[in-house]
């Protein structure tokens, strides 16, 4: 392994390789700074192959004088994956993959997680003591302080908002930790003095998924599990790059490929799935619902939707008002107004991904045409439609007491009518023929499968792609069946039923008790709460797990009008982001290989604990609010330390638990496979079951959408149409971001083992567009809109659609020649998405013009 010494490796000796020999994926170690860091292939995944051919981890043991330790990755890539690592002398020299109990094969690490712990114990990384601005915001001139004169200073900015108004002081909880306690430590506090929280989805560009999900399925998330994906004949991944962002997921689409499966990957870029997919679809950006509509069009066009499942469990035969665009709903057998559960309606759909109201919220009042009785009649359930005693209209129009009507199905089809093939491929830049032949081998695969990425989300109208590509999804017949589904993000790991028992599974009620009640606002009002004070004031901002400015649009408006609108702005961090440079206090916060926490990612519950010291004085989410909570006089709700509050978690009597044993399970393992698992895949929506919606069926027609249009699902322009109008002729190309293997978000960010990935941002261009413009490959660009610029190095390639250029996410200032990314894309509000739920930041859909600098 490693030099005993410490030092660097020579350079033929830290050369990684990459390669794959007889299916077996060969290790590859860098050793650098604190010691030998062993990273596994980039694929992600452990070495070793099973007999079944499914990659299983190698976990090392301890040697003499060192120590086994455990911890969950908490970024947010979504695989939360399980962490084995091993410290010698007080410090992380190794992390492999942990075994995942209950499922064999299963255990994943990626190379930012693995090399995570080199950037973890640097000093010069980490924000190390209380800090003090002395010199102007952005300045990064700062002094040392004590804890005690950092929280002095902060409670007496905080209690004197509180005083005048407790809704003007805000704590922004992001994504860069998602253990329980960090997560929501600050937005607990808010809960305790009665302040602000923000509702963080919009802001991050991720609520358009879960306003489409929510819009058809009741749910912000409908996967299936990976695994499931050996069942299909076809696999669509459609906006997602899973090679490098889900690593944990990829080892089930290569084994479903080689079961016979055909993967196409939909995408402007030729990402890393797509390299080892059967196809590549270059799709222009910002319009994967007009493919969905021409698919769904050529299908419907050929007779060969599925009918009888539409009929069961869709909204298909639901019958439409001609008069006001709402459903019929019927009362004692007469026709009634609007009976929806309101309170449903009423509910916020933000980032917990849980259903909102009960499922089948007044669908007794729902109407259907009853072709055996020719009547109207009450909607049915499935079960009475497939025995025969009821045989709803999938199309026609009816009057019922004098109100005429159509059905659902009809309006559905006169959506996506106008989407011919070459209507479609022009839209999305792609030949007809391949319009008519994506959808003939989706609707002959029987079964095909759709797995949805985050990228298809982050334009205007962002709950459109979601809800589109779902609805042809039950337009095919694909929902709820194995080798279906169209899903989003995780798979769908779920728990046995235990008869008769209501108790918790996680014992929260300490947690949950703040005494008062946090005030909730949507994040894509931040900007105008700041300058505008609007719906609230913010005199006191609090900022924890993000690089705020760096993974929010338009950072030079962020920078010149929100941040100075800000009297007092508290981040705590553990590194120096871009953020804590406009700071008037930054906080040294400890990463999850320091602290206690919890992630719940059932069947399993995972654990981290402090493997190794915390750096400087840095301390946990929970324990900075447990001494600004004795300042704030609110101490009775922070009574407990991180492991305590860990343990009052977990200490219940669910069945859950029935064999935990805390020594063996929480310190020696950092994982516990619940005693109530179910580890095999499931099947969600299965026999039309598990739809959260009101009407208890899949929702392709939506009542709240009717005020702009969009009852049905559709395709709108991007806010920034490159297609036409003086702005396209001023910057003719489409900007995106998108993630990779890199980082996620900003962190990982040239951590010195990852430069043998990418050490610079580049800008991705087609040849075709770098011709027009006198560029060639390396050189230095000029990259701007009316918003701002940056400067970095062009990257050509045939892998981006003509058109369209890309930035990788998550470089901060310090890496651009001039300028950063965020300085190019837009804030703005969108009337349909705030009217559903709250707008959702459109990263991809920016106009840029590029130039040799």
């Amino acid at each position: 392994m490693g030099n005993p010494n410490g030092h660097c490796a020579s350079p033929v000796e830290a050369a990684p390789e990459y390669f794959m020999r007889d299916g077996k994926l060969t290790r590859r170690t860098f050793i650098k700074g604190v010691g030998a860091i062993t990273v596994a292939s980039a694929l992600g995944f452990g070495a070793q192959a099973s007999p079944e051919g499914v990659a299983v981890a190698e976990e090392a043991p301890a040697k003499a004088g060192e120590k086994s330790v455990h911890a969950v990755c908490t970024v947010n890539c979504t695989s939360r994956c399980h962490l084995h690592g091993t410290v010698r002398d007080g410090k992380l020299i190794r992390v492999e993959p942990g075994n995942m109990p209950g499922r064999p094969g299963y255990a994943n690490a990626c190379l930012r997680s693995m090399s995570y712990i080199k950037h973890v114990q640097d000093e010069n990384a980490r924000v190390m003591y209380p800090m003090k601005r002395t010199g102007e915001r952005g300045s990064g001139e700062f002094e040392r302080i004590t804890w005690d004169e950092a929280i002095d200073i902060i409670a007496e900015k905080l209690n004197a908002v509180v005083a005048k108004d407790p809704k003007n002081a805000s704590f922004y909880s992001f994504t860069g930790d998602l253990g329980k306690l960090s997560w929501e430590a600050p937005t607990r506090f808010a809960g305790c003095l009665g302040a602000t929280t923000w509702d963080v989805e919009g802001i991050m560009g991720d609520h358009g998924a879960s306003m489409g999900m929510t819009m058809v399925f009741g749910t912000h998330r409908g996967a299936h599990d990976s695994r499931d994906y050996l069942n299909s004949n076809l696999v669509i991944c459609w906006g997602r790059n899973l090679a490098d962002t889900h690593t944990s997921e990829l080892r089930d689409y290569v084994a479903a490929r080689k079961n016979g499966a055909k993967i196409i990957v939909i995408d402007p870029r030729q990402c890393s799935t797509a390299a080892m997919a059967d196809e590549w679809i270059g799709i222009n950006p910002q319009t994967d619902p007009a493919l969905a509509l021409g698919m769904m069009n050529w299908i419907i066009g050929h007779d060969l939707h599925a009918k009888d499942k539409l009929v069961e469990e869709s909204v298909a035969p639901y019958l439409i008002r001609e008069d006001n665009g709402k459903y019929l709903r019927m009362v004692d057998g007469k026709v009634a107004e609007n009976t929806a559960d309101d309170a449903a309606d009423a509910t916020s759909i933000g980032s917990t991904p849980a259903s909102q109201g009960d499922a089948g919220s007044g669908a007794h009042t729902y109407v259907i045409w009853d072709e055996l009785t020719g009547a109207a009649m009450d909607a049915p359930k499935a079960a009475a439609i497939k025995a025969g005693e009821v045989k709803p209209a999938l199309s026609g129009t009816f009057t019922v007491d004098g109100v005429k009507c159509r059905t659902a199905f009809d309006h559905l089809v006169d959506g996506c009518k106008g989407y011919t093939p070459e209507y479609t491929g022009k839209i999305c830049g792609i030949d007809p023929a391949v319009v008519e032949r994506l959808a003939e081998e989706y609707i002959t695969a029987k079964p095909a499968a759709i797995r949805m990425g985050q990228g298809m989300q982050r334009v205007n109208h962002s709950y459109s792609p979601f809800r589109t590509v779902a609805t042809l999804a039950m337009v095919a017949g694909y929902i709820g069946v194995k080798g279906g589904g169209a899903s989003h993000a995780g798979g769908t790991a779920t728990n046995k039923p235990v008869a008769g028992y209501t108790g918790p599974v996680y014992n929260y009620k300490d947690w949950s008790n703040t005494g008062k009640k946090a005030n909730m606002v949507p994040s894509s009002q931040l900007y105008n709460a700041a300058v505008d004070r609007n719906p609230v004031g913010i005199d006191f901002l609090w900022i924890a797990n993000s690089n705020l400015i760096n993974m929010s649009p338009d950072s030079n408006y962020m920078i010149n009008h929100v941040l100075p609108a800000i009297d007092f702005i508290v981040t705590a961090d553990p590194w120096w982001t871009w953020t804590a440079k406009y700071s008037d206090i930054v906080l040294p916060a400890t990463s999850y290989w320091e602290h206690w926490d919890l992630i719940d990612r059932s069947p399993w519950a995972m654990f981290n604990q402090p493997a190794i010291e915390p750096l400087g004085e840095s301390k946990s989410d929970v324990e900075m609010m447990t001494v600004l909570a004795k300042k704030c006089g609110v101490e009775q709700y922070w009574d407990k330390t991180d492991e305590e509050w860990i343990r009052q978690f977990v200490g219940t009597d669910h069945p859950a638990w029935a064999d935990l044993d805390w020594n063996r399970d929480v310190v020696e393992q950092g994982i516990y496979g619940r005693s109530d698992a179910i580890y095999e895949p499931a099947i969600v929506y299965a026999d039309g079951a598990g739809y959260k919606t009101d009407t208890g069926k899949f929702e392709f027609y939506t009542e709240k959408m009717l005020p702009f249009g969009e009852e049905v699902p559709s395709w709108l322009p991007p806010a920034e149409d490159p297609r036409e109008g003086e702005l396209a002729k001023k910057y003719p190309l489409v900007y995106i971001q998108y993630h990779d293997r890199l980082n996620v978000h900003t962190q990982h960010i040239l951590i010195p083992e990852l430069e043998v990935v990418q050490n610079e941002p580049l800008l991705q261009m087609n040849p075709k567009d770098a011709r027009e413009r006198g560029l060639s490959h390396g050189d230095i660009v000029h990259v701007f809109n009316d918003r701002g610029d940056m400067k970095l190095r062009v990257f050509l390639t045939e892998g981006i659609v003509p058109g369209t250029v890309a930035t990788q996410s998550g470089w901060t200032p310090d890496h651009f020649i001039e300028g950063c990314y965020q300085n190019l894309t837009r804030m703005a509000i969108n009337d349909a998405e705030e009217s559903y739920s709250m707008t959702n930041s459109a990263f991809y859909d920016n106009l840029v013009e590029v130039e040799k600098a």
